[in-house]
């Protein structure tokens, strides 16, 4: 009887949904981030987890605030890279939910309340879940290279924005971003969690870990869904609101997309879908307007194929 009275008990105290969110050299981001969640965890069947990724020493030191706080377990990682953190965040995580949260994401209130909420509304084959991302612009941003006026949608999902309203199946045009997703344990263990030489390491950009396995969790035909009722504000940095930076984003988003088709036959006909399209898109791009953005799309199509022909090479 005892036996069955602890294990009741460890039922009832298992969280929900475990929440994780890695970090590096971003300490003064992740300590706004986690100053608006952990108040909303109070009483609520959840649990917070922060993984440092092998932040400088001045970070390191800020970040150690967060071993004391309640509600909070902290990892170091002494080797860096989101996928190798948001890996170690999960396996420590005992919900029946891994949520993302980026560190320099903010939850807005009632963020805990609506996640569960929605969580429990989600059945079985449901893998993802979505929330809703809003973008936090720098100061004096319009005055940048590129103004968010002028941001077309692929920037905006390059730069993490998801806006979109309602709660419904995203399954075949799935939206969703790590900055603010969650997804279920169990298929993350099935699969053994997210893929380290997709994730973004220091400041190279390329990234996606959640992305591919989204897609890898459709294929295998589990569910997306979305709902804008849990929402994060997101910090752009206005160095990202240069041509510059989104190019180099979108190379790296053509990388990542290599790595996601598994079959040789798959990459071939994608390698001849951008070898046909690629020349129109450089003619095009002289023409651009921001709601076209042919220069992302050209050099997402370029990340592609240089990766693709590299690796034959």
């Amino acid at each position: 009887m005892q036996d069955a009275k602890a294990a009741s008990e460890t039922s009832v105290a298992a969280p929900v949904i475990s929440i994780v969110i890695a970090t590096h050299n971003r300490s003064r981001d992740v300590q706004e981030n986690v100053d608006a969640l952990l108040p909303q965890c109070v009483g609520q069947p959840v649990e917070v987890i922060v993984v440092d990724s092998a932040s400088a020493p001045a970070h390191a030191e800020v970040l150690k605030d967060l071993q004391t706080r309640d509600g909070l377990s902290f990892i170091r990682l002494d080797v860096p890279g989101v996928a190798r953190a948001r890996n170690a965040g999960f396996e420590a995580g005992r919900g029946e939910w891994i949520a993302l949260l980026d560190d320099d994401a903010v939850p807005r209130p009632g963020w805990v309340k609506a996640a569960l909420d929605y969580a429990a509304r989600c059945d079985c084959q449901t893998a993802i879940l979505a929330g809703r991302v809003i973008p936090r612009w720098p100061a004096g941003a319009d005055s940048l290279e590129l103004p968010p006026s002028q941001l077309g949608p692929r920037a905006r999902l390059l730069l993490s924005v998801v806006d979109e309203d309602g709660f419904r199946d995203t399954t075949d045009h799935p939206i969703g971003v790590g900055a603010n997703m969650m997804f279920r344990r169990s298929l993350l263990e099935a699969v053994g969690g997210f893929d380290i030489n997709t994730g973004r390491v220091g400041t190279n950009l390329a990234s996606g870990e959640e992305a591919q396995m989204m897609l890898g969790l459709i294929e295998a035909g589990y569910r997306c869904w979305y709902s804008d009722a849990f929402v994060v504000d997101h910090k752009v940095h206005a160095g990202r609101l240069t041509r510059a930076w989104l190019t180099e984003r979108a190379r790296k988003e053509g990388e990542v997309e290599l790595r996601s088709l598994k079959t040789p036959g798959r990459k071939v006909a994608c390698a001849i879908k951008m070898l046909i399209t690629t020349p129109m898109l450089a003619v095009l791009r002289m023409f651009d307007r921001p709601e076209q953005e042919y220069y992302l799309r050209l050099n997402h199509n370029l990340g592609l194929l240089r990766k693709l022909f590299v690796r034959q090479a």
